[in-house]
């Protein structure tokens, strides 16, 4: 039988999503889960990392059997995940050493100080990202450091990091492979995106063992088969990526495409061609070519996903976030290295018309509305078929 589909599970920050796409990459069913966060003091966000895994076994296995589609017809499977969130756990147990400590938590603000006032520069010249809460380093540290639990696992040469797509990756396949992609990594603080490997320098600053990193590879990999117990099929994982860096994939990644995606927060990104540059007011990062990468600037706004869902709950006018919004993303725009021939954006906010008419006249160059909302999903599906 042809293998003319392909599965994507998108792990987000409020809920996961399923989906299958054709071999042309349109949609052909999504199942989507929410997700819960705890904030156990101000300034710390968690998940927890059994609920992330309960739930995306629990959708793959929905849109699988919802579909119709016969099992041995799906050619792989891709993931796509937020970034940077922490997650420890016990290689033999599988027990998680502690919460997943999400990307918005900002518990580290003391160590990312302290460690900037020596270490600024040589950080941001290999990874090119700051010292910051965002990143998993500190996140690792502040466990390693606080946790006894980890800290006990780590003597007994037990412990293991990922980030969310490592930690699934980890779960689900049958050889309990141990893997992120160079997105992924990318994203930590601890990897070189110019050698596109961990750094013993940076992993020197964090104080963080090299021996409980996940093995980086590109995106486009196999990255194990998945366990026979959640479809009864040794479906091959073509597929990793970061959510950000998968919809610069499903939007292009010709030198000067760029992307707005409007999810949880709001992500601009630009990819700016084979060589890494540093752009004031932007973070560096990669996006998947082949075997290889591009690079690409990013910058973020806190904002819009949680606003807009309230008032949808509420039944309020989107507009004066919307309008707050574009406040803020038009002068990122703007400040681009190449300006853009076109913008194209994705994610849920997008289903708004009086998002794409404010960002129409705002700019002067074509807004173009991804075809799916759902970007990221979209990304991976093209990394696996294209």
């Amino acid at each position: 039988m042809t293998s003319n589909y392909s599965l994507v599970l998108d792990v987000g920050t409020t809920g996961i999503k399923a989906s299958i796409f054709d071999g042309k990459n349109s949609l052909v069913l999504k199942k989507y889960i929410k997700l819960n966060k705890s904030f156990p003091k101000k300034g710390w966000v968690e998940q927890d990392p059994k609920e992330l895994l309960s739930k995306s076994i629990r959708v793959i296995k929905d849109v699988a059997s919802e579909s119709g589609i016969p099992l041995l017809s799906i050619g792989g499977l891709g993931i796509t995940n937020q970034r940077e969130t922490t997650i420890l756990w016990d290689k033999r147990t599988g027990k998680p050493a502690y919460p997943a400590i999400v990307w918005e938590d900002t518990r580290t603000k003391d160590i990312c100080s302290r460690l900037s006032r020596r270490n600024k520069a040589k950080v941001v010249e290999k990874t090119g990202l700051p010292i910051d809460t965002y990143f998993s380093a500190t996140k690792i540290k502040w466990i390693l450091e606080n946790v006894s639990g980890a800290k006990k696992l780590l003597e007994k040469q037990r412990l293991l990091f990922g980030t969310v797509d490592s930690w699934i990756i980890w779960n689900i396949t049958r050889d309990q492979n141990h893997l992120t992609d160079y997105t992924n990594a990318s994203r930590t603080l601890l990897f070189n995106i110019k050698e596109l490997s961990w750094s013993k320098e940076l992993l020197d600053i964090f104080d963080i063992p090299k021996e409980i990193l996940p093995e980086a590879i590109p995106s486009k990999s196999v990255f194990g088969i998945l366990n026979n117990s959640i479809l009864g099929i040794p479906l091959p994982i073509k597929a990793v990526c970061g959510d950000q860096q998968s919809a610069m994939v499903a939007a292009g990644i010709k030198r000067g495409s760029t992307k707005i995606t409007f999810g949880t927060g709001t992500f601009p990104m630009q990819v700016i061609g084979g060589r890494p540059e540093i752009h004031k007011d932007f973070l560096t990062t990669i996006v998947p070519k082949g075997n290889g990468v591009l690079y690409a600037i990013e910058s973020k706004i806190d904002c819009c996903g949680a606003r807009v869902d309230e008032a949808l709950d509420k039944n309020k006018s989107l507009k004066p976030i919307i309008n707050s919004l574009i406040k803020k993303v038009a002068p990122m725009i703007k400040d681009l290295p190449i300006k853009p021939k076109e913008v194209v954006v994705d994610g849920g906010v997008t289903q708004s018309d009086y998002l794409i008419q404010s960002l129409s006249s705002t700019f002067d160059f074509p807004i173009i509305k991804q075809e799916i909302y759902d970007g990221t999903s979209l990304g991976i599906s093209k990394l696996i078929n294209d």
